[in-house]
């Protein structure tokens, strides 16, 4: 399996799983700022890489739910050229 295999309602769903996380330790960090901690301290470093690693799995989950962006459409996610188009797809 990989993860040219998940759906996008699984990717969603793992998205929305992580997003806490990733929103606390936006916030942790920034309080760290505030209180004015070192940039090279243990547990700052420590921080900020946990937050650069969720953030950038967060994003790559967010663009797997996305059409075209982050890997190929597939055939069971192609849009019906016989469909009804909205007004947002026809200003292309």
């Amino acid at each position: 399996m990989s993860s040219d295999d998940l759906t996008k309602d699984q990717a969603q769903k793992l998205h929305e799983s992580i997003r806490p996380s990733v929103n606390f330790l936006y916030r942790l960090e920034r309080r760290m700022e505030k209180a004015r901690f070192k940039n090279d301290d243990p547990f700052y470093v420590a921080v900020r890489k946990a937050y650069d690693a969720l953030h950038a799995l967060s994003m790559k989950l967010h663009y797997m739910t996305c059409d075209g962006v982050g890997r190929p459409r597939k055939d069971d996610d192609a849009v019906d050229p016989k469909a009804p188009r909205r007004l947002a797809d026809s200003a292309e």
